[in-house]
């Protein structure tokens, strides 16, 4: 599972009346007062105009969202994923060309005159284009902030700013996370291979109750049958689990949910406990692993790239520092072939496998053997 800044938010959950929106099965907000309302409007147009001057690589618009110098730190952070963004595309052999923004303001705690700590669910919708294409693609992240906005010269300003950030997928590995730097050739044309019906219902799953991304249903929230375990190490595994379970496995006495104590065994809830039970249950078999350059690159076993044999309903566990820290499905491709994923903890619908990771990064890929439908 991704490792999390550590936020007061899981807190929030239980003990703000405000916090009702992110409650699985809750999706009624508080009404805003007026001046919630401003402020929630004022943060709409800041992560706006952030996300695209890091979108330009535009540092003069970046530095006006935030307040200096006592926001070095959250611009600093903006800068790192700049840099990133940037790298990643040039190696993929892309351009990002939009970014939209929508957001959620569960709770807003005015601290001061001036000031005011907002929790938000930001929801970004990315557009890209191939350099060797017309075809236009897309993806959603779904990304939990705490901000700190401070008012100075009668416009509010962004002073903090604590989430984990998928586009800078950092959590083990010192320094700023970098993507693999060289020109990674596409798989190219997806093949035409039926889908399993067990793999289209995992699938389907993963679609309806990715959260917050832009793409995912069910209104951007959670299955309200199962725990959120975001702000407990995160829930990536258990989302994963759920489609899993979604796609027709049955629960065992080592992977399972007990819906009365609302927790999920090691096998269900943990990267590395859902590895090892895939490797040791026969539900899947390791298709691949190793580092982006030697699962991304064509070779004389797999043509395509090993990436490029990843089939909607597999999954992709990430490993940093020998230890595993992520799970992700597969959930379809782009239009250049390449393997497209969601997940929890930040939301992903339908992004890029390798987006957002180091290129210290060790994956391994998991062909997944769904069980036949009994007639």
């Amino acid at each position: 599972m991704e490792k999390l800044i550590v936020k007061l938010w899981a807190v929030l959950i239980i003990a703000l009346p405000g916090m009702a929106s992110l409650i699985p099965g809750h999706p009624a907000l508080t009404p805003l007062t007026p001046q919630e309302q401003a402020v929630k409007s004022a943060l709409l147009g800041l992560v706006t105009r952030e996300d695209q001057a890091v979108l330009d690589g535009n540092r003069r618009q970046l530095e006006q969202v935030f307040l200096l110098p006592k926001a070095k730190s959250a611009l600093r952070h903006a800068e790192e994923r700049q840099a990133f963004l940037d790298a990643w595309s040039r190696a993929r052999g892309l351009a990002f060309t939009a970014v939209s923004v929508s957001l959620r303001t569960p709770h807003i705690t005015f601290s001061g005159p001036g000031r005011v700590r907002v929790f938000a669910v930001v929801s970004e919708r990315y557009q890209y284009r191939y350099h060797d294409s017309r075809a236009l693609d897309g993806f959603g992240l779904g990304i939990r902030h705490d901000y700190l906005l401070e008012e100075s010269q009668g416009r509010w300003r962004i002073v903090g700013d604590d989430f984990t950030d998928p586009l800078d997928q950092n959590t083990r590995v010192s320094g700023t996370a970098n993507p693999e730097s060289q020109l990674v050739p596409s798989p190219g044309a997806v093949p035409s291979l039926p889908l399993a019906p067990g793999a289209a219902k995992a699938v389907a799953y993963a679609d309806r109750y990715c959260g917050a991304a832009p793409g995912c249903q069910n209104q951007g929230f959670y299955n309200p049958a199962y725990n959120n375990f975001n702000g407990d190490g995160g829930d990536c595994t258990n989302f994963v689990s759920q489609a899993l379970r979604a796609g027709g496995f049955r629960e065992t006495s080592e992977w399972n949910y007990d819906r009365s104590r609302a927790e999920g065994s090691r096998a269900w809830t943990n990267a590395r406990g859902l590895f090892d039970f895939l490797e040791g249950s026969g539900r899947a078999t390791i298709l691949a692993h190793g580092r982006f350059s030697a699962v991304a690159r064509p070779n004389a076993r797999y043509p395509r790239s090993a990436a490029g044999e990843l089939r909607p309903g597999d999954i992709v566990s990430y490993i940093e520092r020998g230890r595993a820290v992520h799970s992700a499905i597969v959930v379809g491709y782009d239009s250049h072939g390449v393997p497209v994923v969601d997940s929890h903890t930040s939301d992903r619908y339908h992004v890029p496998w390798d987006l957002g990771w180091d290129y210290r990064t060790y994956y391994y890929f998991w062909r997944v053997h769904y069980p036949t439908p009994k007639p």
